[in-house]
This record gives structure tokens, sequence and C-alpha cells, in this order.
């Protein structure tokens, strides 16, 4: 099986960045997260979401010649990530704000970027690139009854297995290639994060490509474990023909397999995933709904104070950090104090410490823990 000139294995295996995440002593962070603390007290007022790119956007372009046109993809591209949703019940309210973009950009540029998986003599791409006014976009959402995608923000960890002519080709967290990219690339822009699994020795004596390819999904939920995802997707990929791909996805929820199944095909085996993982994060923005239909200008704003115990590297901060600025889109996150592993935070977000406590318990990212001081107290989980 061919694609473009390469075989499914030479797809498979092309090479990737590896994200940095450094492992030693958390006690010589201590001192930096105090140096960091004295930042966020000066910097007060920015919003976490900033930090995690949900204000920000990248829009490939051809040249400069149309930056109004630009601007609209990358509004567009912001309002989506925030929400969850690519349809917008006020297309009116959304409409007029795409006509008027400069209204809500704060900075943009342009940059040139080496094109991802081509070679070093490839010219390199031009890329638009948006910072969005916070107060500004919070705003048009306001004005618009925006119902935005409340709680948690799910974690999908996806099984995806593609039938070569003599194997099952797993694909995993090591060898992304452009269909790792193309999951990566439209899950980044609905704001969903996802994994693919690591694939090392652990995940190989549970799992292999058999497994998926047939929905096992006994096998699947025991390989799955160690990720601690809120939500499993399977996919199983096959060429149908030199020119035509097709895609069987379903989700694995508790002990069998969702009712919710789908099928997507195009003539790129990339465009089918993209396909795929989007009509994945509809279905969960339908699940998870948006704020319980509640307009954002009525939600109270809350200061929940918690700690969170065993975060012990830098990986460990990291996680926990995008957690806490995931669960809702108007979450404000301080870092108040750190002593050996443990941190202590201060939350500003829409709901109240009862509806905070609800979205933590049905995560899987922290579990509660005695606390003497009458703030909440949790631990971080592997």
């Amino acid at each position: 099986m061919h694609i473009i000139g390469v075989t499914l294995t030479d797809l498979i295996n092309q090479p990737v960045r590896q994200s940095y995440s450094p492992s030693f002593a958390f006690a010589s962070l201590v001192g930096l997260f105090f140096v960091g603390i004295t930042f966020m007290s000066i910097a007060d007022t920015a919003h976490s979401a900033q930090a995690n790119g949900l204000y920000e956007a990248r829009v490939a372009v051809s040249d400069k010649s149309d930056q109004e046109k630009a601007l609209q993809a990358a509004l567009r591209q912001v309002i989506e990530k925030i929400t969850g949703q690519r349809e917008w019940s006020d297309q009116t309210a959304m409409d007029e704000a795409l006509e008027h973009p400069d209204r809500y950009v704060q900075q943009f540029l342009y940059r040139t970027e080496a094109p991802s998986g081509s070679p070093e003599s490839s010219p390199p791409d031009l890329i638009f690139w948006a910072r969005f006014d916070v107060g500004a976009i919070d705003e048009l959402l306001r004005s618009a009854n925006f119902s935005v995608r409340g709680g948690t923000k799910p974690s999908v960890l996806i099984w995806l297995v593609l039938k070569g002519e003599t194997e099952d080709i797993l694909l995993g967290a090591n060898n992304h290639g452009e269909l790792s990219g193309a999951l990566y690339d439209e899950a980044a822009k609905r704001g969903i994060p996802i994994m693919l699994p690591l694939l090392d020795l652990d995940d190989l004596s549970r799992i292999d490509g058999s497994d998926v390819w047939d929905g096992s999904r006994e096998r699947i939920l025991a390989a799955s474990e160690r990720y601690a995802a809120d939500a499993v997707l399977v996919g199983q990929v096959s060429g149908t023909s030199t020119t035509r791909w097709e895609a069987y996805w379903s989700f694995l929820e508790g002990a069998s397999i969702s009712d919710n199944r789908w099928r997507t095909s195009a003539n790129e085996p990339d465009e089918v995933l993209r396909r795929g993982i989007n009509e994945a994060i509809d279905f969960l923005v339908d699940r998870t709904g948006g704020a319980g239909g509640e307009n954002i200008a009525d939600m109270a704003f809350s200061q929940v104070r918690l700690t969170v115990s065993g975060i012990d590297t830098i990986a460990d901060y990291a996680r926990t950090l995008r957690y806490l600025e995931g669960l809702d889109s108007e979450t404000k996150v301080y870092v108040t104090q750190a002593t050996q592993n443990r941190l202590s935070f201060r939350l500003s977000m829409s709901g109240s410490e009862t509806e905070f406590a609800r979205m933590v318990d049905a995560g899987k990212t922290l579990t509660g823990t005695m606390s003497t001081d009458g703030e909440f107290a949790f631990r971080l989980l592997p």
C-alpha cells in the first residue's frame, strides 16, 4: 500500500520533535516557583487561557495581500477553540464579528516556518499569527449569549490501527507522521487534548494492532488504564483503493463500545482522520454540553483555593496547571505557595465551589485527600 509515492510504513515512521519533559528533584524548583509567584502578583490580570494559547491562532497563508481574510480565519479559529463548537447558535453576532476582526485582535505578525515533514530544501511556509484580546473576545461571547463548553475539557486517548498489505500498524506517540499530525492539529483547533499511546514494552505486552482492528474491548481498556484519559476513541483505517480511504470509529465506554459509531472516507489518509476526530469532538461537545446552556454573562465568579500534592517534577507541575486552566474557559490560575512536592493554588472561575468539586470528581487527574484548614486538598494521580 503506497501513499503519494511512499509506503504506509514510511508515512507512519516520519520523525517528529520530541517534547521536553525534564525529570529531576522537585525541591530544586521551589525557588523558581516563588519567583514565578512574585511575577504573577505583578501580572495578576493576565488571563490563564492566554498562557495555554486559547486566544492565539496560526493560519497558513500564501502571501500578505489579504490581511483581513487572515484575521477572520484566526478569529474563527479562536472562537472554535474556546467553545469547542464548529456551529454557532447566534450566527448573526458571529458574522458581524468576523466582518470586523480588527476590533478583537491584540497583536499579529507574519513569520516563516519550515514545512513539517518536508525536505530541508522545500520553501518555508508563511504563517499569520495573531493573539486576540481576552476581554474583547469574552464580551463578544457574552453579547452573543454564547453557550461555552464548561467543565473539564475531556482528554481523549486514541487507539488507531492502519491496515497494511502485510501487517496492522498501530499509530503511537513516538512515531508521529503526517497522520498523527492531522489528529493533533484538528484537536488543537477545537481545544481538546488528545493522546496517542506510547507503544512501549508496557503497551505492547497488553495489546497489538489486531486487538484494535477487532475492537477487543477488554484488551483495549486494560491497555488504556495507565493513561487515565476521560474518553477512549478507537479507529480502524484502511485503503479501499489507491485513491480512497475509509475509517470506522467508536468510543469505548465502560465495558462496551458506545452506540455512537461513524464512518469517514476521503481520498487521502490524513483527511479521513481529520474528519473522524472532528466528528468525535462534536460528539463529546454535545454530550458534555456547554455550561448547561447558561449565558456566560450570568455566571458568578468564585475564588477557589486548593492544595495539590504529589507534584514531583516539572512535568507533574505542567500537567496540573494545564488541568486546572482547562476546567473552564474563563478560569484564571495562580500559584500561591510551594513547599516540597505540594503546591497551593488560587482559582478565579465561573460557577460555585460545589461545581468545581463536581468537575474535579468527574475527572481522572486529581483525587481528594484529607484537609485540615477547610481548603480543598488533592493528590495528583499518576
